[in-house]
């Protein structure tokens, strides 16, 4: 079921506001060319759109294991030894955004309780976007502790049962 949650967050962040900003860049730019009259905040509301992108695709993308890795030097371990490493990699990235989780409420309560707002043409609250980098960070945290489980379990097996990584 979480699996399929990270899908629709993906499929909202990556397929839906991938295609606004771009009708809305699009609309920008034809209006500035043809009409002299650009959309007032599309940068403001472009930027809100990259965030939500990125935080609501991260941890699909991990469940993917498409986040950047070293293949280069894990080729050469036995197959114990990269379980041990992505192991020791989820726990890593499991207190970095746990951490980034943590302040990240604590930004949202702050831009909520101020009202923060963007120095642009047209003012734009920055709460929904504050609170967009913790909702992230924590899935993500919740997808590192389901592959930490899972490494685990691998790594109590027998060698020759063991997933590969």
């Amino acid at each position: 079921m979480y699996a399929t949650f990270e899908k629709y967050l993906t499929a909202i962040g990556g397929g839906i506001l991938l295609m606004a900003m771009m009708l809305l860049v699009t609309a920008d730019v034809m209006g500035r060319f043809f009409f002299s009259k650009p959309v007032q905040g599309t940068t403001e509301v472009t930027e809100f759109m990259m965030v939500a992108l990125l935080y609501l695709s991260l941890a699909h993308t991990q469940a993917l294991k498409g986040h950047i890795n070293v293949d280069i030097f894990l080729s050469y371990f036995k197959k114990r030894t990269r379980l041990v490493l992505d192991l020791v990699t989820c726990l890593l990235g499991l207190v970095l955004f746990a951490l980034i989780t943590w302040q990240g409420i604590l930004a949202a309560i702050k831009a909520w309780t101020f009202w923060e707002t963007t120095f642009g043409v047209l003012p734009f609250p920055l709460f929904p976007t504050k609170v967009l980098v913790p909702l992230g960070s924590f899935l993500l945290c919740l997808r590192y502790l389901f592959d930490i489980k899972n490494g685990l379990k691998s790594l109590t097996q027998k060698e020759s049962r063991l997933a590969p990584p």
